[in-house]
């Protein structure tokens, strides 16, 4: 088996990473805690705070002081009244930055507000060496981070179905006012693997090409960032393609024969069987009853077979008959039929 974290410099990124979002191994690391600037990347904690905040479906009335920003744009105006949700598809899709000011206002009040709010889920996620300073990432101050703190954000982010709908979309069409208007995702990488999900492109001159993505992979997700990095898109790719020869085949399986009752045998065979693909092992737990009664039907539940993850519960597994068992000397079915009135 392959050592999960590799080191090495064959490719463009000046801090890469790339980590397995529910055990939060690292599977490969470059520079991964040297800080940086991370541009738009910076979004992914705007957008997590207006999901979490529950108030998506609330209309926002865009005002000058949210608008009053440099960089992409999704051409806000003055008075135009839009939700929330849709601010955050515009954010997350073409990158607005007036989006991300107009979400950190109507949150907070004020950008700097809003960056002490960053700050502190920052501190909840375990971003120990990220410092944020705007909702957009327009540098500004000491607005850093960390392709190992970035990775930590990804994985709090996409462990929320919205999040995820969010990123994933290749074109989201938004209403503002009564106009509806149709913006389209940056991410190239939607569309050269189908198991992409996400997450967001960013670019200042200071920081440089940075990105951040997910993958789906045999139930698994896979979150890779790059920092300052000329070929992220075709990086990306290599990364995910040696990163995913790290995990191996672990199957949950047994066959055990089960007493029955009243039968025209004494036992009854039963199983269990799913593969997954993980980075340990994984542990089973059986729990089945001393007997059954007759007669059984094949696919009949007999138990429960509970499949352990890195110490959490990772699914019940149903243990079924693989056979019909009749009763001892009759048919396995009886109707009995009474006229009434």
């Amino acid at each position: 088996m392959l050592p999960f974290t590799a080191y090495a410099n064959d490719n463009s990124a000046r801090s890469a990473i790339v980590i397995d979002a529910q055990t939060k191994t690292i599977l490969y690391e470059k520079n991964a805690y040297e800080q940086r600037s991370i541009a738009s990347t910076t979004k992914i904690m705007t957008a997590l705070l207006a999901i979490e905040s529950g108030r998506l479906d609330e209309k926002v009335k865009i005002t000058a002081d949210m608008i009053n920003v440099e960089g992409s744009s999704l051409g806000l105006k003055e008075n135009d009244e839009l939700t929330l949700y849709d601010l955050v598809c515009g954010m997350m899709l073409t990158s607005g930055n007036d989006s991300a000011n107009a979400v950190a206002v109507f949150l907070s009040g004020s950008i700097e507000k809003f960056a002490v709010l960053m700050n502190k889920r920052a501190e909840e996620i375990g971003m120990k060496n990220t410092y944020f300073v705007t909702p957009s990432g327009l540098d500004e101050g000491e607005h850093h981070s960390t392709a190992y703190d970035m990775a930590l954000l990804t994985a709090q982010a996409i462990s929320i179905d919205t999040f995820c709908d969010i990123v994933s979309k290749q074109s989201a069409e938004i209403t503002i006012g009564k106009t509806k208007k149709t913006v389209y995702n940056h991410n190239r990488l939607l569309s050269m693997d189908k198991d992409i999900f996400g997450v967001k492109t960013g670019f200042t001159e200071k920081a440089g090409r940075c990105l951040v993505s997910a993958k789906n992979y045999n139930g698994n997700q896979l979150i890779c960032v790059t920092l300052c990095c000329p070929d992220d898109w075709n990086d990306h790719i290599s990364l995910y393609s040696e990163c995913e020869k790290k995990y191996y085949e672990a199957k949950a399986e047994n066959m055990r024969d089960i007493t029955i009752v009243g039968a025209e045998k004494d036992k009854v065979r039963c199983s269990f069987s799913k593969t997954y693909y993980t980075l340990s092992q994984i542990k089973v737990v059986e729990y089945y009853y001393p007997f059954v009664y007759a007669p059984i039907k094949k696919g009949d539940r007999v138990g429960t077979a509970l499949v352990y993850y890195n110490g959490k519960l990772l699914e019940r597994l149903p243990i079924e008959a693989d056979e019909d068992v009749l009763y001892y000397g009759k048919q396995q079915f009886s109707t009995t039929s009474k006229v009434y009135g």
